[in-house]
């Protein structure tokens, strides 16, 4: 007859301050990965992709991949979110790298995406246009919402992603990270 064995007790020399803080780190990573990469794919992303589309309907190809390397790193930013990605961009800062916590093999990837606009005429130009556009779907569905984030750039998704920034918000507060919104869009005038 064997005997039961019994699950041994959590090792309490794990559960000290050290053990704490990777709890709070690893909560503060997730929470800038949801919020601050789904407001920078709204944002920022999104913006590009539609500079992007327009360069392309009108035939200026290095425009289009101007804005197309833009919207990969962009991209790539949000990824990299999730590991050790920088939670702040600005828009001049020449220290923010968008291939933080991103491996190489995406950016290699993603690099070769965007150069892929050079050939971006005719039929050419919708096809890598979509191929942006699976893109970012991509690096939507790692934030793991349920639904897609709204187009806020619409009158009811302009509601909807400040719905979320509210949604968000406090919490953000709470473990002391920045805010989504630019404080321009927050502050009253008066």
């Amino acid at each position: 007859m064997t005997s039961a064995r019994t699950p041994s007790a959590p090792d309490s020399t794990a559960s000290g301050p050290e053990q704490s803080d990777l709890h709070l780190a690893d909560l503060r990573r997730l929470l800038a990965f949801r919020a601050h990469g789904a407001a920078r794919l709204l944002l920022r992303c999104r913006a590009r992709l539609e500079d992007i589309e327009g360069a392309v309907a009108a035939g200026q190809t290095e425009v289009a991949v101007l804005m197309a390397y833009d919207l990969v790193q962009s991209s790539l930013s949000v990824r990299g979110l999730r590991t050790e990605g920088e939670v702040s961009i600005g828009g001049d800062q020449v220290s923010f790298d968008p291939f933080a916590g991103v491996p190489a093999t995406d950016v290699e990837a993603g690099l070769l995406l965007a150069a892929e606009g050079r050939e971006a005429v005719g039929d050419h130009g919708e096809q890598w246009v979509e191929r942006l556009r699976e893109h970012l779907r991509d690096t939507e569905a790692l934030l793991g919402y349920s639904e897609p984030l709204p187009d806020v750039r619409s009158a009811s998704g302009l509601m909807k992603g400040f719905k979320l920034a509210r949604t968000w918000q406090p919490h953000l507060l709470r473990v002391g990270l920045p805010d989504l919104l630019p404080d321009a869009w927050t502050r009253r005038a008066d």
